[in-house]
């Protein structure tokens, strides 16, 4: 019996038993907590979820969570079912949402309420039931009361479970084997698309838009109406003060809103704000109560607070918060992760304030604009990150060991990467502490309900322990400050922060200020020796010396993390003073002819790390091979472990044009990373996807001294590296035999070719798409071919217009080469091959197009681009080919007789109209085919075990 007729058997019998009691169970005395224990949690259990925890035992590692109903005013706090799919319990899958079968479900308050859950935690479908009825809605788009019940998908009545096809629906959709296969990604990715980035309607009105992108457009709006409302009643306000203020302002509404949804604090201020008749002054008095109680940056005393600062106009500020105050909003901030708190935050500090003497305006900042945006790490880099550093590092580690370890990200940003560090610290403890319980008890966790919790004041031990961060951009400071007091709070209530308040009279927030630094963390105070900076230039610097902000961390030896995505923007002299680019040049090993700032960050990160430290940073791809790197790449051979890269398969910054790896190292300066034969120096090497990775070879570090510009080819390992090293040492290259060029650059296409030939200046011209192997079309178009005026200076006819040559498109994922013996131009398209004879282009066709060429082409030049794979001249300039002269004349008759033989039956393929005929001929090629494939075999010298690689991998 199938899982999925099992789960039809167990749900036939609770539909038989409901329907027996029917009339029972719609009563209004049948409470929903009967009828989830009696029907939904058994219907659960019948499509394979764990619910009562029978298997999964530990707490920290339960796919099923059930929330007891607890309601913050007339809503729930939290849905009463969220579904998760192992390993992986940060993400909730789906939520389910229970009522009383006495209950009318179809209702705008229940609809609106379910939709709110999924939204806030990023998942597209959200459920509604009572068992009597089982809804799908979608949480696409932001909750709107008003057309809400617009968002039912679809529905079933208790009768329909009974039904084997409807069932079927059901089962396949939200089954814990169905759910495991991204069921619901893919049922959201089959709902009909809506038009448009974000803002655009769906099918049913609603606008699409997810949490991130709706609140960083609220974020915004509120911006631009505090900085309105401010200037308008402080007209000496500049815009470096503007945009201090209106982030600081912010901040302590997201924050309030933040402890009004977690119960942390039980009023709803921000609803009292806009009921008040003095909306601004209470917000100052709360801010002042909220900074006696809870510290930190949020709160602090500004010029906000201060009576010299004319207070904004009540009316702007009311309508403000009441677009925030829970009643209102769609945000939930006890369901939103704050890692996209983190991100939204991200994009948000793209923009400053920009004010004139009357009026104000929000831009993006310079940097931002020349970037093209702000480009936020997706959240499963930053586990994946944040998981093979300090996640290894921790592994098997007692508390006492990590609170001595330190890590950090030195261009912090909003602070995703160390939010992630943060959870994954707190994580670790929660299932230590559960695992060790007499040690939870003495080191002061907490018991409730048989799960051993982390105390308020470990949590802050543990950021205050091992938590640094460092970016030059003040705002940004603030904000990853709040993201950390957001993350130490998540699990908090108003009694355990009262209890630090109140039994312990400690502030609830500790003060992170020597742990998140503003600074720059690639020029330090020595920039100072001998020159002189304007007070303005020195602050937009802000010079800063690790061992002076850190020295405690770098006294014992340095960081034993550092992760992060580090800017990438070249350093050039339009961008960057004449004393910086001095400094950086004579500071920095890596430095070349050009520089990026990631370059340097990388530096940075592994000379600030202990030995033996660990270095996790998402970087551009050019990391790999740009030739302009390899400095950096020989500094790093020489001064750290590569313990893996992971090369991203999807292009994660969609908007920015850049493709990226993932660099794990760890700091490393012996000399022994040259030995071959100590197998701790082999770099793994994987394909990362989102949300699966997976290993594809293994190659030993001091490979890469061998490679040509020190250059870390990922599809180099230790089966294929002899093997190609024999094809380069045994060889010659391609342009040392022979002369390569690009065809045409016709420009104007109307103005240079056309259909038929008008006279004699006219030649016929390939095209791309005309090439295959060993054949190529009949030319469709005509080109006007240039006279020669100057040498050099003009189309060469000696080259465009040989009698013979060798032709290979541009666009593919290897070679396609043919033979044309007629003057035929071609277009830009398409490369040349000239050789001296045509006996050797014919032999170098076949080897050209042979498995092994193809098999040489995809370990050294394959870029893993989804589209447009391109072939480059360079490329095609290094294929080693055996030396003609070498080979026999029994072998060299052979290849000729082959290849000729293989290229008729191609030419006879393309005239031949009956299938008998056709079927012989490519069989026919198919054999002609092998047959030059194992006399190139035979030329090159491979033995079995080598045929055998090549043929494994080429298929």
């Amino acid at each position: 019996m199938t899982n999925q007729e099992n789960a039809f058997k167990q749900v036939l019998n609770l539909v038989k038993d409901f329907n027996a009691n029917e009339s029972k169970y719609i009563s209004g005395d049948y409470s929903e907590a009967d009828v989830r224990k009696d029907y939904i949690d058994k219907f659960f259990i019948a499509l394979g979820w764990d619910v009562n925890h029978d298997i999964q035992k530990n707490p920290y590692e339960q796919e099923v969570k059930i929330e007891k109903g607890v309601y913050v005013g007339k809503q729930q706090k939290r849905a009463d079912y969220a579904f998760y799919i192992m390993p992986n319990f940060r993400d909730v899958k789906f939520y389910v949402e229970a009522k009383k079968p006495s209950h009318n479900l179809n209702n705008a308050d229940d609809y609106f309420q379910t939709c709110r859950y999924g939204w806030n935690a990023g998942t597209q479908i959200t459920f509604l039931t009572d068992f009597e009825e089982f809804i799908i809605l979608d949480c696409r788009t932001k909750p709107d009361i008003n057309s809400i019940l617009n968002n039912k998908i679809k529905s079933y009545n208790y009768n329909d479970y009974a039904n084997e096809e409807k069932f079927a629906e059901i089962y396949w959709l939200i089954s814990r084997e169905a759910a495991a296969n991204n069921s619901l990604d893919k049922f959201a990715e089959s709902l009909p698309k809506p038009k448009g980035k974000t803002i655009s309607k769906t099918t049913h009105g609603a606008a699409y838009q997810t949490i991130d992108e709706a609140f960083l457009e609220e974020l915004d709006e509120i911006r631009n109406s505090l900085a309105k409302t401010f200037k308008k009643s402080n007209e000496h306000l500049g815009s470096e003060e503007l945009t201090e203020m209106t982030q600081r302002t912010i901040d302590r509404l997201v924050f309030i809103r933040f402890l009004e949804d977690r119960q942390i604090e039980p009023e709803h201020y921000v609803s009292e704000f806009v009921v008040s008749k003095t909306p601004w002054k209470d917000f100052r008095i709360a801010c002042r109560k909220l900074d006696a109680k809870y510290n930190g940056i949020v709160f602090k005393k500004h010029f906000v607070d201060s009576d010299n600062f004319i207070e904004p106009h009540d009316a702007a500020f009311s309508q403000i918060c009441e677009e925030l105050a829970h009643k209102n909003s769609p945000y939930n901030f006890d369901i939103i992760p704050i890692h996209i708190l983190g991100s939204i935050y991200e994009r948000f500090l793209g923009k400053v304030v920009i004010a004139t003497d009357k009026r104000v305006r929000i831009e993006e900042k310079p940097e931002v604009r020349k970037a093209g945006g702000v480009y936020y790490t997706p959240q499963y880099i930053v586990n994946y990150i944040v998981e093979n550093t300090v996640g290894k590092l921790i592994e098997g580690k007692k508390p006492s060991e990590i609170a001595k370890m330190r890590f950090a990200d030195i261009s912090c940003g909003s602070g995703s990467f160390l939010i992630t560090v943060f959870d994954t610290l707190l994580e670790y403890h929660k299932k230590w502490y559960q695992a060790n319980p007499e040690q939870a008890k003495k080191e002061g966790s907490i018991l409730h309900d048989g799960i051993w919790a982390l105390s308020l004041k470990q949590k802050q031990n543990i950021l205050l322990n091992n938590i640094y961060g460092v970016d030059l951009d003040p705002q940004a400071i603030e904000v990853t400050q709040l993201s950390l007091y957001l993350k130490l709070l998540e699990d908090e209530t108003t009694a355990t922060a009262n209890d630090t308040w109140v039994m312990f009279k400690e502030q609830i927030l500790p003060n992170l200020n020597k742990n998140i630094i503003c600074g720059n963390s690639l020029i330090g105070t020595d920039i100072m020796d001998g020159s002189l900076f304007e007070r303005e230039e020195e602050l937009k610097l802000k010079p800063m010396d690790f061992e002076s902000v850190f020295p405690e961390v770098m006294k014992n030896g340095g960081f034993d993390a550092v992760v992060g995505n580090p800017p990438y923007r070249m350093v050039q002299p339009h961008n960057t003073t004449d004393e910086v680019l001095f400094y950086y040049k004579n500071k920095y090993a890596v430095t070349a002819f050009k520089i990026d700032l990631f370059h340097l960050f990388i530096q940075k990160g592994i000379i600030n790390l202990k030995n033996q430290g660990h270095l996790g940073f998402i970087l551009p791809s050019s990391l790999l091979n740009n030739v302009y790197v390899e400095n950096l790449r020989l500094w790093l051979l020489n001064n750290a472990k590569i313990n893996k890269i992971s090369l991203t398969k999807e292009k994660v910054f969609d908007n920015a044009d850049v493709y990226t790896s993932v660099f794990l190292m760890s700091k490393e300066t012996n000399e022994s990373m040259r030995n071959d034969n100590i197998v701790a120096k082999t770099i793994e090497l994987e394909l990362l996807r989102k949300g699966n990775s997976f290993n594809y070879t293994f190659i030993k570090q001091s490979r890469y001294f061998e490679t040509y510009g020190k250059v870390w080819n990922l599809l180099l390992d230790e089966i294929n590296v002899p093997l190609i090293n024999k094809l380069l040492s045994e060889t010659v290259r391609l342009s040392d035999i022979a002369k390569l060029n690009r065809g045409l650059i016709t420009g104007d296409k109307q103005k240079y070719f056309a259909k038929e030939k008008i006279n004699d200046k006219y030649i016929p011209i390939l095209e791309g798409g005309d090439v295959y192997r060993y054949y190529s079309n009949k030319p469709s178009n005509f080109v006007y071919f240039k006279k020669p005026k100057t040498a050099g200076g003009c189309w060469d006819a000696e080259v465009h217009l040989a009698e013979h040559k060798l032709i290979i498109r541009q666009i593919g994922i290897k070679p396609t080469a043919s033979l044309i013996k007629e003057k035929i131009a071609v277009t830009g398209n398409i490369f040349t091959i000239m050789c001296p004879s045509i006996q050797d282009e014919t032999i170098i066709l076949g080897i050209i197009n042979s498995r092994l060429i193809e098999y040489y082409w995809k370990i050294m030049f394959s870029d893993f681009k989804n589209s447009f794979p391109q072939v480059t001249l360079y490329s095609l300039s290094q294929i080693p080919i055996i030396d003609v002269t070498k080979i026999g004349k029994r072998n060299l008759d052979r290849i000729i007789l082959l290849v000729t033989q293989i290229m008729e039956a191609k030419r006879k393929l393309l005239t031949t109209k009956t299938d008998s005929e056709k079927e012989y001929l490519e069989q026919k090629c198919s054999i002609i085919d092998k047959q030059i494939d194992q006399l190139v075999y035979e030329l090159y010298g491979l033995t079995e075990k080598e045929i055998e690689i090549v043929e494994k991998s080429v298929k």
